[in-house]
Parts: structure tokens; C-alpha cells; sequence
């Protein structure tokens, strides 16, 4: 029988790759704000800034029975530019989005995590190092790391990992100030991510951090 396997954000680039190539394995249910091109799993389309959702979302799942062997959290939002130059509501969307919706997503989700259930946050070597122009997107992404460091801590039945990728070879960073005029080996692949997956749902790593 298939684990089940919650996904937030598939819409495009590194999160529609991941749930793909896990859709053969697993049960995927995702949460996304636009739908995704595949068509081959259960898309939930929802805004999850929207924070009064969550309890209808979860109630849905009850009602069905359905329980989650592992969330893989993805979503987030970004402002790459001058600290001034950002509208308040643009930094209020990072915050909420980036930190505060996965807080909030977590706890309402908790009761339907099975046993041994893994929560798999893909962030950023970003939450570690210092780079102009992102100052709030990067704050958003030290609070996310330490906040799984608190769940690592506090939730003793599930298993939390966090997995830090460089700058990822896709249309992200089109259009802003980050300059990547990098070598090749500066980057991280989708495949190096999709196998640190595959490898923490098989139990193969078992490391709460993994910087790529």
C-alpha cells in the first residue's frame, strides 16, 4: 500500500519536478496555490497565506481518513532588491508565506501525521550565509530553520529534516540583482534533491540537516 505523501507548492520548477518523480511511489496530495501542468495527483489549490483555510483543509482529510506519512514543505515567495525598495505588503507576504504559513500548516496537520512520519522542509543555504538584496526573504528563511530545529527538539515522534540547497539551475532568479555568472558546480541539480528525498523516505539518511 502507498504512504501518503503531503507536498506544498507544485506548480512549477524544483516542487512539480519532486512530485512527479515521487507520484509512482507514493500517494501525493498538494497544496498550491495555481494547478499544476501533471495532472497526476490530488492538487488542493489554495492560497496558504489564507490562514483561515487550514481548518477546513484538515477537516476534509479527517473526514476521509486520511492520515500522512510524510509533508514536504516548499512554499515561499521572494523579493530580491534594494531593502527600500519592496512594498510593505510584498515583505508581509514573504513573512506570512515563508514562515508563518508552515508554522500554522504544522500544527493543524500534527493530529494526521502518522507515527515515524517525516516533515521535510527544502529551504536554502541562504538561512546559513549572508547575500545583499534579500534581506527579508533571508531573515524569513533563518526563522524556518530554527524553527525546525525547535520541532527536531520538541516533536519526538516524528522525524524532521531540513534540506539546503544552493542556487538551483531554473528560471528563479531571472530578472533580479542576484548575479549568476556562476561555474557549474556552484549550482545544485533537481536530481541531487529528488535523491536526498528518496533517501530520507527510504531511511537511507537520517541527518536532520543537509546542506547540497
Amino acid at each position: 500500500m502507498k504512504k501518503n505523501i503531503l507536498i506544498t507548492w507544485t506548480s512549477k520548477w524544483i516542487w512539480n519536478y519532486l512530485a512527479w518523480n515521487l507520484n509512482n511511489d507514493f500517494n501525493i496530495f498538494a497544496i498550491s496555490r495555481t494547478k499544476s501542468d501533471l495532472d497526476l495527483f490530488e492538487e488542493i489549490n489554495i492560497d496558504l497565506t489564507n490562514f483561515e483555510l487550514f481548518d477546513n483543509l484538515v477537516k476534509n482529510f479527517e473526514q476521509r481518513e486520511i492520515k500522512f506519512d510524510s509533508i514536504i514543505l516548499n512554499a515561499w515567495i521572494w523579493f530580491f532588491g534594494k531593502f527600500e525598495n519592496a512594498k510593505d505588503e510584498e515583505y508581509l507576504n514573504i513573512i506570512n508565506l515563508n514562515l508563518t504559513s508552515n508554522i500554522l500548516l504544522i500544527k493543524k496537520l500534527q493530529k494526521l501525521l502518522n507515527k515515524k512520519a517525516k516533515i521535510i522542509f527544502i529551504w536554502s543555504i541562504i538561512g546559513k550565509k549572508f547575500m545583499k538584496y534579500s534581506a527579508v526573504y533571508q531573515a524569513s528563511k533563518f526563522g524556518l530553520r530554527w524553527f525546525a530545529w525547535a520541532l527536531k527538539n520538541e516533536l519526538s515522534w516524528v522525524w524532521v529534516h531540513i534540506i539546503n540547497p544552493r542556487i538551483v539551475d531554473t528560471t528563479f532568479h531571472d530578472n533580479t540583482m542576484i548575479d549568476l555568472n556562476l561555474p557549474t558546480d556552484k549550482y545544485t541539480s533537481k536530481d541531487d534533491i529528488l535523491l536526498v528525498v528518496k533517501e530520507i523516505l527510504s531511511w537511507n539518511e537520517k541527518r536532520f540537516e543537509i546542506d547540497l
